[in-house]
């Protein structure tokens, strides 16, 4: 499945927000993420990770059922560019 996280945009000072991305090594204004798993074929190869700043809301399940779908279609490219590798 799907992570969703987020910095406690209202309740955190904006520098401990700051730290909290660096932290996760994501840009310095990213107050969201959403991390998809991208699976094929039984097997694990990476994540794909969606960001948003102060200015959007949270990802909500519905942000994260596409984030899922976008994984699928991102890992099916990515095996499917591997199998065609192998083949050369």
């Amino acid at each position: 499945g799907s992570v969703r996280a987020s910095a406690g945009v209202r309740t955190v000072p904006e520098e401990q927000v700051r730290r909290w991305a660096a932290a996760r090594q994501w840009p310095a204004d990213t107050v969201h993420g959403l991390c998809a798993v991208l699976r094929s074929r039984g097997r694990t190869l990476g994540v794909v990770t969606f960001l948003r700043g102060a200015g959007r809301t949270a990802f909500e399940r519905q942000d994260a059922m596409y984030a899922e779908d976008v994984a699928v279609r991102i890992a099916t490219a990515l095996d499917l560019a591997g199998a065609v590798e192998e083949r050369r």
